[in-house]
């Protein structure tokens, strides 16, 4: 029941995003959300009345989230009661926290919590991946119109924006899906394991059609940081195999995407006589707006000009498209500091299990890292929003996986 409920929310959040029938059940409040907090509920009173513990091994991290939150919550509150900026929309600012970084972590400890073992974990994420990958192929059948099903926005350049309608960060979850993908089939038999190969290399194709270089350069240099953070754990023979199999789908991608999307490819890669702001697609230009903007009260640096100030201050000129200027103008040093802590944190925790769990999990939790390293290099090219929850719901699945093999593993070795 548990599995059933963790993938039916999934499918509705994707769902939701992907078909847009609009779920919502009030302000702030959608079915997704109302699904969510029950689910939050049931397992806050399992803890209380029941004879759970909480995984002690992750317990920084749920601090690390909480001190984000709360700091985000007391900015929030110091800007409403000081009157710090004029025009600040108060409800919708609330809101853009609750789901921007509160519904996040409960997405987390549901997914990390609700299973009840490993074996029950693997069950969630083997359907969670298949749902994307099916939703996957529904985005790519769309794209090519065979037949045009009406459901992906068509961009005028002819760039897929996948589910979540928007090219760039539709190509930030792709760059982590696709070695968590091919991890999970390196794990599989049978059936299965064709599903996910067939998935990992639809992902890639997709990828090729977003044509997002922000998630090229994360995706490369992601999986060169990965392969050298796990060194130890992966061998020679196996790096090579992988290699001429990415190849392969690459070359396969890039005729699909020379035959589907030629002008849209050469556009992005044509840096003749350009300068760096067109190269950056004007991102420069608005990174440089945010940063003078700071300059003006150097104590922004540190604490930030306050959650969601960045719309009410210089949202006129767009988003700023980079995950980590928008949280530092936001959340200064304080905030952005934080999230890196979470970020390190993963990190570390799931490249120092590699010694200590079983060898027939290890393929999973290195393609997790790859993707989770590329994702948080591909941010630095894209504001992400929405996919956040599917990347923390697929990080707390695979982080109770590895939890409880640690445990079982050291265990046996007692």
């Amino acid at each position: 029941m548990r599995q059933f409920l963790l993938v039916t929310l999934f499918f509705v959040l994707l769902a939701d995003i992907m078909l847009g029938p609009g779920l919502s059940l009030g302000p702030g409040l959608s079915f997704k959300n109302a699904m969510l907090y029950m689910l939050f509920l049931a397992l806050v009173l399992e803890f209380l009345l029941g004879n759970r513990d909480p995984l002690r091994e992750t317990w920084p991290l749920h601090v690390l989230w909480v001190l984000l939150a709360f700091y985000a919550t007391f900015t929030w509150l110091a800007i409403i009661l000081l009157g710090l900026h004029r025009g600040y929309e108060t409800v919708s600012s609330f809101i853009a926290l609750k789901g921007q970084l509160v519904d996040l972590f409960l997405f987390l400890l549901v997914y990390l919590y609700a299973p009840k073992d490993s074996s029950k974990s693997l069950q969630v994420l083997c359907w969670l991946v298949g749902l994307l990958v099916l939703f996957n192929l529904v985005t790519l059948v769309d794209s090519l119109n065979i037949p045009n099903l009406g459901i992906i926005l068509e961009r005028a350049d002819g760039r897929v924006t996948g589910p979540v309608q928007e090219v760039n960060q539709f190509g930030s979850i792709l760059i982590f899906l696709i070695p968590v993908t091919a991890g999970l089939m390196l794990i599989s038999s049978g059936a299965l394991r064709l599903l996910f190969a067939f998935g990992a290399a639809l992902a890639v194709i997709l990828l090729a059609l977003t044509v997002s270089r922000g998630s090229y350069v994360g995706f490369v240099v992601g999986g060169i940081w990965a392969l050298y953070l796990t060194r130890d754990h992966i061998r020679k023979e196996a790096i090579i195999k992988g290699g001429i199999l990415i190849l392969v789908i690459l070359v396969v991608a890039a005729v699909i995407v020379a035959i589907s999307n030629p002008e849209g490819l050469l556009k992005k890669f044509n840096f003749a006589g350009a300068t760096l702001d067109r190269i950056s697609s004007g991102r420069l230009d608005m990174w440089e707006r945010l940063l003078t903007k700071m300059s003006y009260w150097p104590f922004s640096f540190v604490t930030g000009y306050g959650w969601n100030s960045y719309r009410t201050l210089i949202g006129i000129h767009g988003d700023p498209h980079n995950t980590y200027l928008l949280t530092w103008f936001n959340l200064g040093m304080i905030g952005l500091g934080l999230y890196l802590s979470i970020v390190t944190w993963v990190v570390r925790y799931t490249v120092t299990s590699l010694r200590y769990i079983s060898a027939r999990l290890k393929p999973l939790v290195i393609g997790f890292i790859a993707g989770f390293l590329a994702l948080h290099i591909g941010v630095f090219f894209v504001s992400l929003y929405t996919p956040w929850l599917f990347i923390w719901g697929l990080t707390g699945t695979i982080l109770r996986m590895i939890v409880d093999d640690r445990r079982d593993v050291v265990l046996e070795m007692q």
